[in-house]
């Protein structure tokens, strides 16, 4: 599965990542689309000190935020997706570079 991500850029969901998700994340087994949504409409984008994106997307459905990190060789590629909390969001990416805001 693929999509575009919100800058252009061609990134991919690949079956043994889809399966680690869903092994360490199985609250995510039915929402592949979700994923790859948040990738191309994302309300929030950060970049770690490694230079992979973490996508975040509001959902309110199971908890504040669903974030999706993947990284960019020649080809995007999703690494995890996971759902967190706003605390836990701002704990974590207030040392990030931010390309989108809230």
């Amino acid at each position: 599965m693929s999509s575009f991500a919100f800058d252009g850029t061609k990134v991919v969901l690949r079956e043994e990542r889809w399966r680690h998700i869903v092994l360490r994340h199985p609250e995510l087994k039915n929402e592949a689309e979700l994923i790859l949504d948040v990738v191309g409409h994302p309300d929030e984008v950060y970049v770690d000190p490694t230079g992979a994106f973490h996508a975040l997307k509001r959902v309110s459905s199971v908890s504040d935020f669903l974030v999706v990190i993947y990284s960019v060789n020649d080809e995007g590629y999703i690494r995890t997706a996971y759902y967190t909390s706003n605390i836990r969001k701002t704990r974590r990416y207030k040392a990030f570079r931010k390309l989108i805001p809230s």
